[in-house]
């Protein structure tokens, strides 16, 4: 069964689809030895057993609390007679979320849009991914970092919760065509950043309403992006973005 569980979570991986490993790495008169292994999903769903029972049921739990509120990992002693199994004692639990890293999606490979992809690269270890309708920019790239040509800006890829995009395309009606597509996901990028002026800001969220467009989403587009760090010239304002990227992923309140 070992065998099946690591291909299941390297395609789990693969796919981006959370769940937890929960491992037996102790056992001392319980039903599973150390190495069994058993895999919990978002919706409840397992594969494997950690030992049956009310020790197999409370690490399911267990397991879809650390899939809402974390940590990432987690190790547990569990005297299984307390667990109300006769069977008596003892097992230590360790748990796993496997999640793959957060991508950050650049709409605009501009300036800001290269700097930010550059830093983000060399600071932060998640999935960096530049979008232009400019074939040509794919030149500009750094290196590490893919490029993914979208002509048009049309058929913007959907993104799930672990999704951080930020809008620097040429133009405010590409940025307005990019921001419509994101919000209209379901769920969409958990963070969503649009360069531009607060004129722009309060003109591009009237357009995205008038669409239908849910009020709380378009209320969320953080425009104009980025931390007011005070410069303006785009090594300081791909920093300012990165900076609110970062506090959002962590928790901190943005002003």
């Amino acid at each position: 069964m070992s065998g099946e569980i690591f291909s299941r979570v390297a395609e789990i991986l693969s796919r981006g689809e959370p769940a937890v490993l929960v491992t037996v790495v102790a056992a001392e008169g319980a039903p599973r030895e150390p190495g069994a292994r058993m895999l919990v999903f978002s919706d409840g769903r397992t594969e494997g057993t950690v030992g049956g029972g009310a020790l197999e049921h409370h690490a399911i739990q267990k397991a879809l609390e650390l899939l809402r509120n974390g940590p990432r990992t987690l190790l547990e002693d569990h005297t299984l007679r307390d667990l109300g199994m006769l069977c008596g004692g003892k097992t230590t639990l360790f748990y796993e979320v496997l999640q793959t890293p957060p991508t950050l999606a650049i709409f605009g490979a501009g300036h800001v849009g290269i700097l930010l992809a550059k830093i983000a690269h060399e600071t932060m270890p998640w999935k960096i991914v530049l979008y232009d309708d400019r074939k040509e920019r794919a030149e500009l790239c750094p290196k590490g970092i893919e490029f993914q040509h979208l002509p048009a800006y049309q058929n913007v890829p959907k993104f799930s919760g672990r999704t951080y995009a930020v809008v620097a395309t040429e133009s405010h009606e590409t940025d307005f065509q990019v921001a419509a597509a994101l919000l209209g996901q379901d769920p969409g990028p958990a963070y969503l950043g649009m360069l531009g002026s607060r004129a722009k800001a309060a003109e591009i969220r009237a357009k995205l309403l008038s669409l239908g467009l849910p009020k709380e989403k378009v209320e969320a587009l953080r425009c104009p992006v980025g931390l007011p760090l005070g410069g303006k010239d785009p090594g300081t304002v791909a920093v300012s973005i990165l900076s609110e990227i970062l506090a959002f992923h962590h928790g901190a309140r943005l002003p």
